[in-house]
């Protein structure tokens, strides 16, 4: 993947802009008779199109994730890259190298399965930018080069690298946008269109006020030299003043809109960090592949609707008036969601000769290391927690002790939903036990039944990672009961 993580200033490109005829996105002019990919790409003109295509939305990842997060998107891109050497055929040798020809076709399918998992992690404008065709990039590139905002000696190629995001970011400005991220909706690109359609040369404020005075350019008009005869030919001064004026109060409300914009953004922003871990929790399990194999992403993109109508819509709508301004912290809300919920959860990718360890959660791992490994979690918050290996139990597979309060777990290493059998069984193990609560902890989700079953008995459903959190409620729960009046003051 190395050859769509070179582009330069300079780079001789393709414009591609007449759709029959794609370059990919390095200098075919250099020698590359020892890659065969990139060979194939500078004579296919499909297969470059496809790795075009992928270039969007990588690009689309990069301006999310910052400078800051470009070595380690990197990183990943290259590692992915691996996938590309079933592409090669080394029986049918090519060029005086004689090295192996590369399949377009297979390589195709796999960039374009590529493009599929990076884009999963993209809403907002920038899914939105993702899905625009090359020439529909190009063509919004060209009109950025018309307007002035990307260099005329700049080449329209479909990519978006720093020097087109710098003149979107400079193009949104000029329009006075509150929020200047970089990245071309759907709207900003039919606005963008229609500016270039349509040039408008750029008028001072004086100027405009003056002109609206018929006559007040031309000091040959009679009826204006007898008015400036009467007014000791203050007119323009007064006008001048009146514009200053003017300007000074749209700046103060600007400045005034930014701020608390910015306070808004401040407040959305600490909300969706606070719930980062939920959110992951959230995307791995509502982000799933079909039988085809096909991502399927309307759960994940429900939840994200469900989580901003219930913990972002209100901080926004009490913090800003303005319906522009809260749609555009609503599409920065949702593409940080996307953005941290796509962080991955401490999982251990393994070897092809995988060992389970207890101490590192991974989805082989045996059920009895699931259940020490949750008992490790608890005895890491603080509690003295062990895992009973079945030993009389009556279904309390891990015991945990903080001063008074003793609690069981249920530990359900699942690949598909927990049922409410597991809350059943937590919460006889708590009576049998004495407890002072019961919680289920799984790496999968809950059935409605068990969360019906869970709201019944008092037993706490919890992710894993959530283990700490939910064994503090019980505590807080019981030493609040014992001891009701430590708070009254």
């Amino acid at each position: 993947m190395k050859r769509f993580l070179v582009i330069m200033a300079g780079l001789s490109l393709s414009p591609a802009a007449f759709a029959q005829e794609y370059k990919p996105d390095f200098n075919c002019s250099l020698d590359h008779s020892k890659d065969s990919i990139a060979t194939m790409l500078c004579e296919n003109s499909e297969a470059a199109k496809h790795e075009l295509i992928f270039d969007q939305t990588y690009y689309a990842l990069r301006q999310i994730v910052g400078k800051d997060g470009w070595k380690a998107l990197k990183q990943e891109v290259v590692a992915d890259d691996a996938a590309f050497a079933e592409c090669l055929d080394p029986s049918t040798p090519v060029g005086p190298l004689g090295i192996p020809q590369a399949d377009p076709t297979c390589y195709i399918t796999h960039m374009d399965a590529l493009t599929d998992k990076y884009k999963a992690r993209l809403t907002g404008a920038p899914l939105q930018e993702a899905n625009r065709s090359i020439d529909q990039h190009i063509a919004l590139q060209q009109n950025l080069i018309n307007l002035g905002f990307l260099k005329g000696a700049s080449q329209a190629d479909g990519v978006y690298g720093e020097g087109t995001r710098a003149a979107i970011i400079k193009w949104q400005k000029s329009n006075g946008d509150a929020v200047t991220d970089g990245f071309l909706s759907d709207s900003d690109a039919a606005r963008l269109s229609s500016e270039a359609e349509n040039p408008q040369p750029p008028i001072s404020v004086v100027r405009e006020v003056s002109s609206a005075v018929p006559g007040s350019q031309d000091p040959s008009n009679p009826n204006i030299r007898s008015y400036n005869d009467q007014s000791g030919s203050n007119l323009p001064y007064y006008l001048i003043i009146f514009a200053v004026g003017i300007a000074a109060l749209y700046a103060v409300a600007k400045a005034l809109q930014a701020k608390a914009y910015q306070a808004t953004w401040d407040a959305v922003s600490k909300e969706i960090f606070t719930q980062k871990l939920n959110l992951q929790i959230a995307r791995s399990q509502k982000l799933i592949k079909d039988q085809y194999g096909t991502l399927k992403t309307a759960a994940w993109e429900k939840e994200i609707s469900y989580f901003m109508e219930t913990r972002i819509d209100g901080i926004i709508n009490a913090g800003i008036t303005n319906e522009n301004l809260r749609q555009k912290l609503r599409i920065n809300a949702v593409n940080l969601i996307a953005d941290l919920a796509a962080h991955p959860l401490p999982v251990n990718t393994g070897t092809s000769s995988y060992t389970s360890d207890p101490t590192v959660f991974d989805t082989r791992m045996s059920p009895f290391d699931y259940e020490q490994h949750c008992a490790l979690i608890l005895r890491n918050a603080g509690w003295d927690a062990h895992a009973t290996q079945k030993s009389g139990d009556q279904g309390a597979d891990v015991i945990a002790r903080k001063g008074n309060v003793r609690i069981v777990v249920q530990c359900k290493l699942y690949s598909g939903t927990v049922g409410n059998d597991a809350v059943q069984q937590a919460f006889a193990a708590q009576n049998f036990q004495g407890a002072s609560g019961a919680i289920v902890a799984t790496n999968s989700t809950f059935s409605q039944s068990a969360r019906q079953v869970a709201a019944t008995t008092g037993v706490i459903l919890a992710h894993h990672t959530q283990l700490p959190t939910a064994a503090e409620e019980i505590y807080t729960r019981v030493n609040d009961r014992l001891h009701p009046f430590n708070y009254a003051n």
